[in-house]
């Protein structure tokens, strides 16, 4: 990955910042997407941007997101959005709000609304143990 870990861990606090807490499911798939992506130091990235973003407004989170976004190496914006999607999932629960957030993510991440839905369809696709808030 291209992207830097800043940039990164943005958007995976927004994520986290969708459902509120920083779980051990999400901090279990964190470790395991550090030794994929072999960035040791992600948890530790991410906590610190979990703790700038906890007190943020929905509006200055966008504003947050829309600056980090126009970091994000090309071509990568679909793999950022995937791993938001995965994160927000890590509990095996996907909620409408995170599912707004996540077309919210795709829009700020300049992906079209086609490749994001493919992208959440797989997805679901993939997770059979995964439960959809209706």
């Amino acid at each position: 990955m291209k992207t830097d870990i800043k940039t990164l861990t943005s958007f995976l606090a927004a994520a986290v910042w969708a459902d509120g807490e920083y779980d051990e499911y999400e901090k279990e798939f964190v470790s395991d997407l550090a030794a994929e992506l072999e960035m040791p130091q992600l948890a530790d990235a991410l906590e610190k941007e979990i703790k700038a973003t906890e007190t943020m407004t929905e509006e200055q989170l966008a504003d947050y997101l829309e600056s980090a976004a126009k970091k994000v190496a090309a071509g990568e914006g679909e793999g950022i959005l995937s791993l938001c999607l995965q994160m927000m999932c890590a509990d095996a629960f996907l909620a409408q709000d995170e599912m707004d957030n996540f077309f919210s993510f795709a829009e700020i991440l300049n992906v079209d609304d086609d490749s994001a839905t493919a992208i959440l369809d797989e997805f679901v696709d993939e997770e059979e143990d995964l439960i959809i808030e209706q």
